[in-house]
């Protein structure tokens, strides 16, 4: 019985030994010959389409680097080695060795068979100047928001690389031929922005230096209403999407095309409107520092009052009392035809997934108290706009009194680096000319009585707006400031948001003042 056993197992082991010996002379012959159609594709680079400031200067995609793609024949090793990262290499031989492609930066030309070298493109550099305008892809590196996602057709992404015939196996065939293949990556293709990333730079980092945590810029071509500049605050790390998303300070948000209590920066608006309506700057009122409407008693900034003033002082002072009187000098609709001649209550759209808030801007129905007047008139109550509609608002003043939709897109650009205009819409007219002149002369003024310039060749209005939210029993401001300069021939618009701030002229007049400075310094040839 047991030799029976036992011969039983010698049969069984016998036949395992002979089928293991079958499997390998039969790997073997398949080790030798292709299977018809079998080829392996290996992706070496891939790469979206750039976007360009106006300039064509690159905003991401400014750098690239040599990417081979090695193929596993016996001379590849010795043309990698040295050229190559040690951790690369080893990483790189390692698939070579088991008969496999292997796809390695390189930081040097590789010439020589079985080699072939792509360049590839570093999507973003050490620092990126317009995350939030930009936007972000997903995993599978589709626009996901943004410019990414608006202009997805011109910045999907492309691949290159080589196409190799495989044994049974999955091993490179040696002495087969290979194809290179490139959907384009490094074509020209891409978007156009009216940004000058040189400005954007600026504004970025005087926001950054200010101290600020949350708040934005704009800054504006005082005559075509181009955007030349807009940063916001907090950003976050491109490279690292997940933190930005428990952020208690909401980086994802763009501050400038979001919303805020606007406060006495609407005051040039009043300002315009009672100028319109044949109201004399030299209109006086007396401020005491109160003023009781309805029954509910509203504060000048100056509770021992401002005293006698007329609409020049009274914008330099930002006199609240001096606006609420004023306002009642000429019909509120009014006041209101002009706020929506000059872009307030209706969105901004910069690209189809880039679309600045609406704001709110008050129906004449809302205003039929002297109290919900008051309040409107130094830009309080319901009253909110963003940024963007502030910068495009004082850029009708600053200008010729034509209000443009701002603008963001200039063109986009294809594989041949032929650009295809964008449209701008036709400008409108807000206010006639010589109101315009007239305000922009009452900001210069204004300005020029603002303690905290050093500069006076610039015309603006601060701001300390009330948002009636309230932490740790603090009042949050929102504070301001918007001008233009230079100031006898404006050509740029530049407006500030400092979220949860002091005052306009402690928070924002500091950084309009750096910018300007910036901008209006004579630029030297290197």
């Amino acid at each position: 019985m047991k030799r029976g056993i036992f011969v039983f197992f010698c049969l069984i082991f016998s036949i395992a030994l002979l089928m293991l010996r079958l499997y390998m002379l039969s790997a073997g012959r398949d080790a030798q010959t292709a299977v018809p159609g079998s080829t392996r594709t290996v992706e070496a680079v891939s790469s979206r389409g750039t976007i360009y400031d106006r300039e064509m200067r690159p905003f991401d995609n400014e750098t690239s680097r040599i990417v081979a793609a090695a193929l596993p024949l016996p001379n590849v090793p010795a043309l990698l080695q040295g050229v190559t990262d040690a951790d690369d290499f080893e990483t790189a031989l390692t698939s070579l060795r088991a008969g496999y492609p292997a796809v390695v930066p390189v930081g040097a030309a590789v010439r020589g068979r079985g080699v072939h070298l792509f360049r590839q493109n570093v999507r973003y550099g050490e620092t990126f100047l317009i995350p939030h305008i930009a936007g972000y892809c997903d995993g599978a590196n589709v626009g996901v928001c943004g410019l990414e996602k608006s202009f997805e057709e011109q910045l999907c992404l492309r691949r290159a690389g080589v196409t190799v015939a495989l044994d049974g196996v999955g091993r490179v065939l040696a002495g087969e031929s290979e194809r290179v293949w490139d959907e384009g990556v490094d074509s020209p293709r891409g978007v156009v922005l009216t940004l000058d990333k040189a400005m954007q730079a600026t504004v970025r980092q005087a926001l950054l230096a200010s101290g600020m945590r949350k708040g934005a810029a704009v800054l504006l071509d005082a005559q075509t209403c181009d955007i030349l500049a807009m940063a916001s605050l907090p950003e976050w790390n491109v490279r690292d999407l997940q933190s930005g998303l428990t952020d208690p300070d909401a980086p994802f948000l763009n501050r400038a095309l979001n919303a805020y209590s606007v406060g006495s920066v609407y005051k040039m608006i009043v300002a315009a409107s009672a100028l319109e309506q044949g109201v004399s700057a030299d209109f006086s009122y007396t401020c005491t520092g109160q003023t009781q409407q309805n029954d509910v008693t509203f504060h000048c900034h100056l509770r021992s009052g401002h005293g006698a003033l007329t609409l020049p002082d009274a914008l330099a002072h930002s006199c609240n009392t001096y606006f609420i009187h004023l306002l009642q000098q000429f019909p509120v609709g009014r006041l209101l035809d002009l706020s929506r001649r000059m872009g307030l209550g209706a969105p901004v759209t910069l690209a189809d997934d880039l679309v600045a808030d609406s704001g709110a801007l008050p129906d004449e129905t809302e205003l039929t108290s002297d109290a919900a007047r008051a309040n409107l008139a130094f830009g309080q109550g319901r009253l909110t706009a963003t940024p963007l509609q502030i910068a495009a608002a004082t850029a009708v003043i600053a200008g010729d009194g034509m209000y443009r939709e701002p603008r963001l897109v200039q063109a986009v650009t294809d594989d041949d680096g032929v650009q295809t205009r964008m449209p701008s819409l036709a400008a409108k007219r807000a206010l006639s000319p010589q109101i315009a002149r007239r305000v922009r002369e009452l900001l210069v003024y204004a300005a020029s009585q603002t303690s905290t310039f050093t500069i006076k060749d610039c015309g603006g209005k601060t701001a300390t707006a009330q948002t009636g939210i309230y932490q740790n029993g603090r009042e949050v401001l929102n504070t301001w400031y918007s001008g233009f300069f230079p100031a006898d021939s404006p050509r740029y618009v530049l407006t500030i948001v400092w979220e949860d701030g002091r005052s306009g002229a402690r928070d924002c007049v500091p950084i309009f003042q750096k910018i300007a400075e910036s901008l209006l310094a004579p630029q030297t040839e290197n």
